[in-house]
């Protein structure tokens, strides 16, 4: 007992030491407890709390307003036969679009566009299949319908005005004489062009003239259907042909005639330098005759 008294016993120095520390630790929490502007502790974790609360409902605000814009509005429909292209907001309200629905056709309107068909509401992004399907019974476009006929009548009148105009009248096919037509009008003649044209020219320079209409089945690129066709415009008039002396000709102007080949120039060369003159025609069919075949119309355009 004297041990603890004289533990706890302080001498005067240390007891001015300690009232003086515990004077200075009082005005120390004076002056915080009394601090201009400054909140209790429990007032700070207070507001932070209200803070942290306030911040926690707006994000789940934000995220049901960030889900409520992605789901689709559906709502449920009530039609009845009308006009997409007269109908006002309260009726389409009445119908049971939803008001982006409605926004969308409005719009739609606002910029000049109009409904011509059914389908055209339904390319519309904001209407589905689903409500399409509902609709498109109840449809009427009445003036749209007359509109429409009202053009295609004007297009058929103007048709009928144009098939009324005369046609201009054709220009008459001419008749050639295959011996002194030339290669502009025979163009004029049906199914005769321009290089079909040259080419009966050529055959009747070679050949010497024509004799009779048959001949052209010998110009090449003329078949039975171009002849028929163009026979009703052509004859053969009374120009003499031109005649190759056999017996004088050169191998040149011989080996082009339509009617002599190669081999049978040679023949003929052969006779008249071996043999002699060839005489008449009989002579002359008789020496090429082994050498392709003879052209009876040959005889009209040689001479002895």
């Amino acid at each position: 007992m004297d041990s603890l008294r004289k533990l706890l016993s302080f001498s005067k120095g240390e007891r001015v030491a300690i009232v003086s520390i515990m004077a200075v630790i009082f005005l120390l929490v004076l002056a915080c407890i009394f601090r201009p502007g400054r909140k209790s502790l429990s007032e700070a974790s207070l507001h932070n709390l209200d803070s942290l609360l306030a911040l926690r409902q707006q994000a789940i605000e934000e995220q049901q307003s960030k889900k409520a814009e992605s789901t689709p509005e559906v709502a449920e429909l009530h039609p009845f036969p009308f006009n997409p292209n007269t109908l006002t907001e309260d009726e389409w309200k009445q119908i049971g679009l939803t008001d982006r629905q409605i926004r969308n056709i409005m719009n739609y309107q606002a910029k000049g566009g109009k409904f011509y068909s059914k389908n055209d509401l339904a390319k519309l992004y904001t209407i589905s299949e689903e409500d399409f399907a509902q609709l498109e019974p109840f449809i009427v476009l009445p003036e749209i319908s007359r509109g429409m006929n009202n053009k295609a009548s004007e297009k058929k009148q103007e048709n009928q005005q144009f098939e009324e105009k005369p046609k201009p009248e054709k220009k008459p096919i001419p008749i050639v004489d295959l011996n002194t037509v030339d290669s502009t009008t025979l163009v004029e003649l049906p199914q005769i062009g321009p290089y079909m044209a040259l080419r009966i020219i050529e055959f009747r320079d070679k050949l010497g003239g024509f004799i009779d209409k048959e001949q052209l089945r010998d110009v090449k690129g003329m078949d039975s259907a171009r002849f028929a066709t163009i026979q009703p415009y052509i004859n053969i008039g009374e120009a003499e042909t031109r005649k190759i002396d056999i017996n004088r000709a050169d191998f040149k102007t011989l080996v082009h005639h339509p009617y002599l080949n190669y081999e049978q120039v040679k023949r003929i060369f052969n006779q008249r330098e071996k043999r002699g003159m060839i005489k008449n025609w009989a002579q002359l069919e008789a020496l090429i005759k082994d050498d392709g075949e003879v052209n009876p119309l040959l005889e009209h355009y040689v001479k002895f």
